[in-house]
């Protein structure tokens, strides 16, 4: 009967470890993503935020202030920082390492903690932005209600069920209540929607398009290439929306802050390196699907200029739709003519996303495609760029 007793006391212990050792697997396991990830999110923003944000540019507080006065804004910044962090954030959920953790059945306290605490260093630099404009306690509570959405978002997709907790973080920054009621409530549901998230993430999502009906062959490429870049190349996408968002933010709080009565030059000259970069990222990830379905075009007889205009199809995407975006929110800064501003952007994307398409297509072709080479390339393609609309 002893004997007994003691084995079962022995299992319990080994069964449930200490809150440090959960923190130290999960952090282990999970570090690395987290911190690639927040790390390239980082570098993203900052460059441009160096240059929003520098001496004689705006200010932290301006921005903070803007969001609480002004509901607009409030709902623009906030959709923004969601649709740049997610992937972040769901990287940290579904990482490679995180099927083990399941596996081993760790305690929910130390475990939900782990993951929060990893969640909000993908929050890095929104929280920086409420630190240095609303001081600590709104970061705080910007950070915890960012977890809050984003986490119960990848749940929601999944588990329809938990849309509630989505509803309830997107009425907190629609109420925009006190910091310390904002953070005490987002604190509780992050922790929560976390949980929830991480339990769900690697189940299959109830709603699943599929593009089943036949079509000409330019568009099936075309839609292939985008599927690629949706999903194989999440971490290149993120990059693009992240530099092109970045650029339009700015280019609103210029436009606001130092009218002008030349806008367009003004946009076509912020947006210029923005929108460079945006098209970069995609390239790659564009020619290893094309290279994936040579074969199969070949045989099927595609003409190859159907194959080019799917792939400078695919890769202008990202950056149009970035570019119009920034375009629709400047032209309401900025006052000008109906659809002149976008326009202007529109045709700016797609032309330095061909010239970047055409210069990755070109290095492909001669295999002499390298990461130092390209991105030569690309910065000198900015670089014209920016000096074409400046002296426009």
């Amino acid at each position: 009967m002893t004997g007994k007793q003691g084995e079962s006391e022995r299992a319990r212990g080994a069964a449930a470890p200490g809150m440090g050792r959960v923190l130290r697997a999960v952090f282990t396991v999970l570090g690395r993503p987290a911190l690639l990830q927040t790390l390239a999110l980082s570098i993203a923003l900052g460059i441009p935020a160096a240059i929003v944000f520098s001496q004689n540019g705006l200010r932290a507080s301006f921005v903070v202030a803007a969001v609480h006065r002004s509901f607009f804004a409030r709902v623009a910044l906030w959709a923004a920082w969601l649709a740049l962090s997610l992937p972040a954030l769901r990287a940290v959920l579904d990482a490679p390492g995180s099927k083990t953790l399941r596996a081993l059945r760790l305690p929910r306290v130390p475990l939900t903690l782990a993951l929060f605490l990893l969640c909000a260093l993908s929050q890095l630099p929104w929280a920086l932005l409420f630190a240095r404009g609303g001081g600590v306690l709104a970061a705080w509570a910007a950070v915890t209600l960012a977890v809050a959405i984003g986490a119960s978002l990848v749940a929601a997709l999944i588990r329809p069920r938990l849309r509630w907790l989505t509803a309830l973080g997107v009425a907190l920054v629609l109420i925009d209540p006190p910091s310390w009621l904002c953070a005490a409530l987002a604190s509780v549901g992050a922790l929560f929607a976390v949980q929830a998230a991480f339990r769900c993430v690697l189940e299959q999502p109830r709603a699943r398009f599929r593009l089943l009906r036949p079509m000409p062959a330019v568009l099936a490429v075309y839609f292939t290439h985008l599927l690629r870049l949706l999903r194989s190349a999440r971490s290149r996408l993120f990059v693009a929306i992240a530099s092109g968002t970045a650029g339009g933010v700015g280019l609103c709080f210029s436009l606001s802050n130092d009218p002008t009565e030349r806008p367009v030059q003004r946009a076509l000259s912020a947006l210029a390196l923005p929108l460079t970069v945006a098209a970069a990222a995609c390239v790659a990830p564009v020619i290893e699907s094309e290279v994936r379905l040579r074969a199969l075009l070949r045989s099927l007889r595609v003409p190859q200029a159907l194959i080019v205009l799917a792939f400078l199809g695919a890769i202008a995407t990202p950056s149009s739709a970035l570019a119009a975006s920034a375009g629709v929110a400047a032209r309401v800064t900025s006052g000008s003519g109906p659809g002149e501003l976008v326009a202007a952007l529109v045709a700016w994307a797609l032309l330095l996303s061909v010239a970047v398409a055409l210069w990755g297509r070109w290095l492909e072709a001669r295999a002499r495609r390298s990461a130092g080479t390209f991105a030569a390339g690309v910065t000198l393609i900015a670089a014209l760029a920016l000096v074409s609309a400046s002296s426009w």
